[in-house]
This record gives C-alpha cells, structure tokens and sequence, in this order.
C-alpha cells in the first residue's frame, strides 16, 4: 500500500508541475496580445544619465497613433505620424522613461494601436519596427 500512495503522490506532482508550465506560458502569451514586452537594459545608469525609450515606427495609417503605457497602464508618451513626412518609411522617436518604471535593470511596457473608430489593439508587424532602450546625459 505504500507504494500505491507514493505513486498516487507522484503523479499529482507532475500534473501541479505541468499545470504550472502551461499557466506561465498562457501569461507570456496574454502578455504578447496585449502588446506587453519587456526590455532588458545592458548596464545601469549612471547618475548622470536616463533611460529613455527609443521607438522606430513603420508607416502608420493617418489619425493612428501608438500609445507606450506602463504595463498597469500608466501613459508615458505617444507615436504619431504627424509632422513625418510623406514617402518615409519609417519614423525614430523617443520617450523619456521616469525611473520608477526600471525594476531589476528591465522595463515592461505596454504598446497600444489607437486608431479613430476601431478598437485599441497590440501592434502588428510593421507597425512597430524597433524599440530600444538608450541613455541620455543628464545636466544640471
């Protein structure tokens, strides 16, 4: 009977561990569809600089705009065409990030596709074709 209850153990074990698996690889994938990523910052900064964001952006249609939010949603800046002119592919643009939005030398953020009449939505290929982290020289 021993060995009966020790397998019985085991098994529920493995069914907890692979419940675990399938639960953190939902949240990645619910995290990708909102338009949540994370970006990994190569060294800390230095007092005398920040981080900013630097996002280049493909061709968006006009009145659309990209919205880079904090993952709980706070706004930190917006992307749009306007003053990009006609022809360009694509558009840099930069975002100072406050510093409470670093946590462990990363940054989570949220990217929105807002367009007049549609639903917001996760970027699509295209839309979005780099997003880096840099840093800035502060003065004071």
């Amino acid at each position: 009977m021993k060995y009966k209850r020790s397998t019985v153990g085991f098994r529920i074990i493995i069914v907890l561990v692979f419940s675990a698996t399938c639960v953190s690889c939902t949240k990645a994938e619910d995290d990708h569809h909102q338009g949540i990523i994370e970006l990994a910052l190569t060294r800390p900064a230095t007092s005398k600089e920040a981080v900013w964001l630097e996002i280049r952006a493909g061709t968006l249609p006009r009145g659309t705009e990209i919205r880079v939010s904090t993952r709980k949603g706070i706004l930190l800046g917006t992307v749009s065409p306007f003053g990009a002119q006609q022809g360009r592919e694509a558009v840099t643009y930069t975002i100072p990030l406050p510093q409470n939005t670093i946590t462990n030398n990363r940054v989570h953020l949220r990217l929105t596709v807002d367009t007049p009449g549609v639903p917001a939505r996760a970027p699509q290929p295209g839309e979005v074709e780099s997003i880096n982290l840099i840093y800035v020289p502060i003065s004071f």
